[in-house]
């Protein structure tokens, strides 16, 4: 078999897998929403007992998608430093956020944690029940959300956001909103920044799914040791100009990490 007719074959598989996992991950969020959640609700148990059930089953599913990425050979994972996660709960974790998977990768990796979800998905078909089951937190209402971030991370979960708000354009800087540093500054706690690469970019804002790179994709986790407020900024504090200070250095610091990975 020819180089060309072997880089074919492997271009269709790993695009039939894409759209397998893609059609998985639809149907597996309605069949979660309609049969296995609400059955778990059920169940004995706190309100945060049952939130923290329905997040396990929710890590789970995510699991079996990234595995069989993995394991097909269509994206490679790397994750390093992942007894951090573990080892302190209760943080506000911070990544920047190339593909469309992201929040899939760290939720499995960290199913307790809660994270911010697009209002669309709440009127998702497939994933309405999933969202509210799990208790994630609606973007719908800046101020409501943060409030809600705050309180999570109050109670002692561990709480996942994408700064930049949105997937990042292939070739263009980081640029954070203001939402985590607020939530950062209100919590006062140190910060665990991930780094995501992913080579060559796919997934990315506005690529369909099917766009798929014409060889592998090898994507990078590390989990970076926590970051107190102090280390980036001298004098934290929530006022406007505390929160642009914090936003600014956030940007710096994973822009510089970033490009240590070769990513600009």
């Amino acid at each position: 078999m020819t180089t060309i007719h072997f880089n074919r074959i492997n271009y269709l598989w790993r695009l039939l897998v894409t759209g397998i996992c893609f059609a998985g991950f639809a149907l597996g969020g309605g069949l979660l929403s309609i049969l296995v959640l609400p059955i778990l609700c059920l169940a004995p148990g706190s309100p945060q007992a049952k939130r923290m059930r329905a997040r396990k089953v929710v890590g789970f599913m995510f699991g079996l998608m990234i595995r069989t990425l993995h394991n097909t050979g269509t994206i490679r994972f790397n994750i390093s430093g992942l007894e951090r996660l573990h080892k302190y709960p209760g943080t506000l974790i911070l990544a920047n956020h190339p593909t469309l998977i992201d929040v899939v990768i760290l939720l499995w990796l960290y199913p307790q944690a809660s994270c911010v979800v697009k209002t669309d998905l709440w009127k998702n078909p497939f994933h309405w029940g999933v969202v509210r089951i799990a208790d994630y937190i609606d973007n719908s209402s800046p101020e409501s959300l943060i409030d809600s971030c705050v309180n999570q991370l109050t109670a002692g979960e561990s709480l996942v956001i994408f700064p930049e708000g949105t997937r990042t354009r292939p070739g263009k800087s980081l640029q954070f909103m203001r939402g985590a540093s607020r939530i950062a500054l209100a919590n006062s706690r140190p910060i665990l920044p991930v780094i995501i690469t992913c080579t060559p970019p796919t997934l990315t804002k506005g690529e369909p799914w099917y766009r798929i790179p014409e060889r592998a994709v090898k994507m990078e986790i590390v989990i970076h040791e926590p970051l107190p407020l102090e280390q980036l900024v001298s004098n934290p504090d929530p006022s406007p100009i505390g929160v642009r200070r914090l936003t600014e250095a956030l940007e710096s610091y994973f822009t510089h990490e970033l490009n240590a990975y070769g990513c600009t």
